[in-house]
């Protein structure tokens, strides 16, 4: 069976366009994208890895070939701009702005100039404030989030996650991992490159790993763990930070 035969900047362009900017629904960006390859979205999504090639082109498309199951869950409608605001990417005019409207023009008396204009004497007067600005005192008790907690998932992520965890638990399907490597093998094949994967601590003696698949914005990553007839797999949010590693995101019990 062929496989998908995109560059990688396209591919790249048309996961973040649908993943992120709400761009690609699928009767537009995605099947687009998938035509130009000759490949229609229906037959992408059951198209089968090949096992060649760069492991990281391999990922993005068998990312491209999940997007059509979860476009559902993508805005559609991103761009739309304050009530107030013009749309069409033309700035507008400090007196078109919304709290503008009607505004009394400030007077001056005899002898006065506005701000930046020079007077009779060729100075310009600069407005002074009433009291000197103190700095903002800090919020007792306050302190930033903790960037290795885990993170809520949005209804797209959700959907995404389901995808991976299921086409996982399929492919372990009747199957006991005894080890860790035999999990990565296993887990590559699938398309999912092994600098993706970050082997965890065994759980009841069974191998577990996460698997990284956060890009461009998304927070999604997955914890496998190898049971008697199989793998159970969990979705779960992770801060896309630089220096976050997702296995030391401590999950919520």
């Amino acid at each position: 069976m062929r496989s998908i035969s995109l560059p990688k900047s396209l591919l790249v362009a048309v996961l973040g366009c649908i993943v992120l900017s709400g761009c690609g629904t699928r009767n537009a960006t995605t099947d687009q994208a998938l035509a130009g390859s000759g490949v229609s979205a229906a037959s992408a999504s059951q198209e089968a890895p090949t096992g060649e090639g760069d492991p990281e082109l391999r990922f993005l498309e068998m990312m491209t070939r999940i997007l059509p199951s979860c476009a559902q869950h993508v805005p559609a409608d991103k761009g739309v701009a304050p009530e107030g605001v013009p749309t069409g990417g033309v700035p507008p005019e400090p007196e078109d702005l919304p709290g503008r409207e009607g505004g009394p023009e400030p007077e001056y008396g005899p002898g006065e100039t506005p701000p930046g204009v020079p007077d009779a004497d060729g100075g310009i007067p600069v407005p002074l404030p009433d009291d000197a600005a103190s700095p903002p005192e800090p919020t007792p008790g306050f302190a930033l989030p903790d960037p290795t907690e885990e993170v809520p998932l949005s209804a797209g992520e959700e959907c995404f996650g389901g995808e991976h965890a299921q086409r996982i638990s399929e492919a372990f399907k009747n199957t006991k991992t005894a080890d860790y490597q035999t999990m990565q093998k296993k887990l590559t094949d699938l398309d999912y490159p092994a600098a993706h994967i970050h082997r965890m601590p065994d759980h009841e003696g069974a191998p577990r790993v996460r698997i990284d698949l956060r890009m461009m914005g998304s927070r999604l990553a997955l914890e496998v763990t190898g049971t008697g007839s199989g793998v159970s797999v969990e979705a779960f949010g992770a801060f896309e930070g630089e220096g976050v590693d997702v296995a030391d995101v401590k999950r919520k019990p």
